[in-house]
């Protein structure tokens, strides 16, 4: 239950803040604090007073006022908006009201910064003023400065190797340490915050779950994963939660798909606003909640897959449009999240929407956006009709085709219903992509038919061979940026938007810890593609720097010829269901059937078991 905080009004505060301990990433003037580590990455915090104000008033605090920082280091000036903070201290006291407004800034540069801020006040005016006009009807105007330090070696997450961005080419860079991301995600449940020690936060008629209490997420068993020193809010909540993204990052997990909102959706259960339809209202604590969540996963390295809304809701702001309601939605979420590091915003799962409606999302995001973080869309895997020539319309084709080439698009996220055919698809949209001049990052993540996904590891139909092959090493090897792990099956226990206990399927994840690890360890995959023209047998996969390197998945019980270049090779398995080492042969495995082409083989004859064969020039 939220506490409701009534705070006497005490209109506009220039004072200074009390001095209430001496504390070295604090810094006190006028009207604001600014607090931080003060190092490259990672977070400033700037807290303002301003008018007295509640989440209720009949002049709306979210869409009457706007605060607007810009940034400026004598090279780059990087306007950032702000948001209504309540008493500062939400996340734990559940205020309701107060006269603090916050910003929060990821400095991507070291040395000397200084800000100007202005709150705004008038109609609208939070969607309708973002880069602070000269003459406009400013409350105030305050400015500072702050110097940032290099970037944290020995840091962990996010925080050492910088902001995943888009550069131009099929993966994301993590912009500090230069090396491409290879997303092996965590793709259920979709409604990971509907957790019940959120604020504000109920069931409100969604899917039926009978294993959760009162229809939200608990996660009990991660309790014990939480770790002295983890956030908690309020009395101590949020443990369970905290301890889940610690087990997923335990086992090499780094990346997140959740909802941000599915009003009206599968769960009914997840909003950011302080009712379900009071969608021009926000729940300041819970949100500030969620932000406690989302910084330990900057901490943890695990990326923010920000799915904005889903196919059963996708018309409840502005009936599809790019409205006011739809406006305030996404400014508020990138002013009050947009400074974390690994975010991909994603504009809606199962999209309904037509590719103009998707393209005036992703250009509003990306112009309100200061940190240009990746915009993904999720494809339909239904749609009614045929096309003019009477054959079935193609649910991927008629979402991501009118989006090749657009200049604010970043990343197809595929749901493929027929896992057989992950391979094929992931490589055409590589392709197509690369064809328009705009390559995309190319994710996979929804499988198979929706009650079924990625079973448990008990799971009488266990479906782990099948899974790793066809989508886990089926997507990589056609050069996909990785995947996200769907669950399926609502009405079972830790399946969807029931589970509760992420190591039910602690042994999968294991499986697909190995080929991100491999990839990692082992591949340039940077700077290699999909070659399946060089393999002889269809079900085998080939991934390859031509004349470099090769990579060929074969499945249990197959051979393959593999045509390579001229000169002397080395040849090394690598068993992808158990891991482990890289086994080099120079004997057995392989077999020089004529000039340039080797007959592929198990190794050791255990052909009852798939294989990755790695050819690599000496």
């Amino acid at each position: 239950m939220k506490i409701v905080q009534r705070l006497k009004p005490i209109g506009f505060v220039y004072a200074a803040f009390l001095c209430l301990a001496a504390c070295t990433n604090k810094e006190r003037n006028q009207n604001h604090i600014i607090e931080g580590s003060f190092i490259k990455w990672q977070p400033v915090t700037i807290t303002f007073d301003g008018p007295e104000v509640s989440e209720t008033d009949s002049i709306n605090p979210f869409l009457s006022y706007s605060l607007i920082t810009r940034f400026h280091n004598g090279r780059d000036t990087i306007p950032v908006h702000g948001y209504f903070a309540a008493d500062g201290d939400a996340a734990n006291t559940s205020a309701i009201s107060g006269n603090k407004w916050q910003v929060k800034f990821a400095p991507p540069a070291t040395g000397d910064w200084q800000f100007d801020a202005q709150l705004l006040r008038g109609n609208d005016i939070a969607v309708t003023a973002y880069k602070a006009p000269e003459v406009t009807n400013s409350l105030w105007k305050t400015s500072g400065s702050f110097k940032i330090s290099e970037a944290d070696s020995t840091a962990l997450g996010f925080y050492r190797t910088g902001k995943l961005a888009y550069v131009g080419k099929h993966y994301l860079e993590q912009t500090e340490s230069g090396q491409p991301f290879l997303k092996n995600g965590v793709g259920s449940p979709e409604n990971f915050l509907a957790y019940h020690e959120f604020d504000g936060t109920f069931d409100n008629g969604g899917a039926d779950t009978p294993t959760l209490n009162n229809g939200l997420h608990a996660y009990p068993t991660h309790i014990a994963d939480w770790k002295n020193g983890d956030p908690t809010w309020g009395d101590g909540r949020g443990k369970a939660i905290i301890g889940a993204l610690n087990y997923m990052s335990e086992k090499e997990m780094n990346s997140l798909y959740f909802l941000t909102m599915n009003e009206h959706g599968d769960g009914d259960d997840v909003w950011p606003w302080t009712q379900p339809d009071q969608q021009t209202r926000y729940d300041v604590s819970k949100l500030a909640q969620w932000e406690m969540v989302f910084t330990h996963m900057d901490q943890l390295g695990i990326a923010m897959n920000l799915f904005t809304q889903e196919t059963e809701n996708d018309t409840i702001l502005n009936k599809g449009e790019l409205g006011l309601e739809r406006k305030l939605y996404y400014k508020e979420l990138v002013a009050r999240f947009g400074h974390h590091l690994g975010v991909v915003w994603n504009l809606g799962e199962e999209t309904n929407r037509s590719s103009e409606q998707l393209k005036s999302y992703a250009a509003y995001i990306r112009n309100i956006d200061p940190y240009d973080h990746p915009i993904a869309v999720h494809n339909h895997i239904r749609v009614t009709g045929k096309s003019m020539e009477g054959r079935p319309l193609d649910p991927i084709k008629e979402t991501l085709t009118p989006m090749l080439g657009y200049r604010d698009f970043e990343v197809p996220s595929l749901q493929m219903f027929d896992t057989t055919e992950v391979h094929k698809e992931v490589k055409k949209w590589r392709g197509l992509s690369t064809k328009h001049k705009k390559p995309w990052v190319v994710y996979l993540d929804e499988i198979g038919h929706w009650d079924i996904g990625v079973t448990t590891d008990t799971a009488a139909n266990n479906n782990y061979d099948m899974v790793m092959r066809t989508s886990l090493w089926g997507s990589l090897l056609s050069g996909g940026a990785g995947t996200s792990w769907y669950f399926g099956g609502m009405d079972m226990p830790n399946n969807d938007m029931a589970a509760e206990d992420f190591r039910a399927r602690d042994q999968w994840w294991t499986i697909s810890g190995h080929a991100k690890r491999f990839f990692n360890d082992h591949l340039p995959f940077w700077e290699m593609k999909a070659h399946d023209e060089l393999v002889s047998n269809e079900r085998a996969y080939c991934f390859a720097k031509k004349d470099e390197i090769y990579v060929v998945y074969l499945p249990k019980n197959e051979t393959t010829d593999l045509e390579i270049g001229d000169g002397a090779f080395t040849i090394a398995f690598f068993d992808p269901k158990g891991g482990g080492k890289l086994y080099d042969m120079q004997n057995g495995g392989w077999k020089i059937t004529k000039p340039n082409s080797v007959t592929l083989s198990a190794l050791d004859g255990k052909s009852d078991m798939d294989w990755v064969v790695v050819i690599k020039r000496k």
